[in-house]
């Protein structure tokens, strides 16, 4: 297994955009990117007039490794106890240095929004992200075939490993939906994880697992007979 650390991992985020927490969401830009140590925002942020959207994007550099991967999981490190929106994580064409414009066309496949049946997802379904802990505790979401593919692809060249985290309400374009039960209260949903702002040595990590070649074997001479493994297989000519 390989655990490589986020070349770049940061929140981008619109603050402007028709009226509605969706209206943020469909934005074809984001207002800002997030460097400071707050960390990535994971979910969105609501309160009276003011409605932020939150996407994550984050770039892994594999042109150090080699083999063929069978698993992938992403594993992040919490900033803070709060309630949080289930996550998808989708691949993304972002820039290796994130800017505002990433906001829609960083997500591979889509050209408008929504983008719920465009977008490439690499989890099935949205990940909760619970791994009951707190500040400082890890937690663990393991991506899908597609996310395996990817890694094959990018393995072994300058092209980075890249996903980005879009909350559930934002990706299923639900948000008009829940509008109304939003209170006018201050209401921050999403946990924050150590970004690349952050201390390295919390840095996101992708985790890679490698398959195993199965050797070759003989032959073998059995009384006259030659036994040869091939592929798993016992050969007897």
């Amino acid at each position: 297994m390989s655990n490589i650390a986020a070349s770049e991992a940061r929140t981008i985020y619109a603050s402007s955009g028709g009226s509605t927490m969706r209206g943020r969401a469909a934005a074809t830009n984001a207002n800002t990117l997030n460097t400071s140590t707050s960390g990535l925002l994971l979910g969105y942020f609501f309160h009276g007039f003011v409605k932020v959207n939150y996407r994550s994007f984050l770039n892994f550099d594999l042109s150090g490794e080699s083999g063929t991967v069978t698993a992938v999981s992403l594993t992040l490190t919490r900033k803070n106890t709060a309630n949080f929106a289930d996550q998808f994580v989708l691949a993304s064409e972002a820039g290796n240095n994130l800017a505002v414009t990433d906001y829609q066309d960083g997500i591979v496949g889509a050209t408008g929004y929504p983008f719920t049946n465009d977008a490439t997802k690499f989890t099935d379904s949205a990940d909760t992200l619970s791994d009951g802990g707190g500040d400082g505790d890890t937690f663990t979401i393991n991506l899908n075939a597609a996310a395996v593919t990817h890694a094959n692809n990018v393995i072994g060249t300058s092209n980075r490993f890249k996903c980005a985290l879009v909350n559930t309400h934002d990706f299923l374009d639900t948000y008009d939906a829940d509008d109304d039960g939003f209170t006018p209260a201050l209401a921050l949903q999403g946990l924050q994880a150590n970004s690349t702002d952050n201390d390295s040595a919390d840095y996101p990590v992708l985790n890679l697992t490698f398959g195993v070649a199965e050797p070759n074997v003989g032959p073998v001479k059995l009384n006259g007979a030659k036994l040869q493994i091939v592929s798993g297989k016992f050969l007897i000519d």
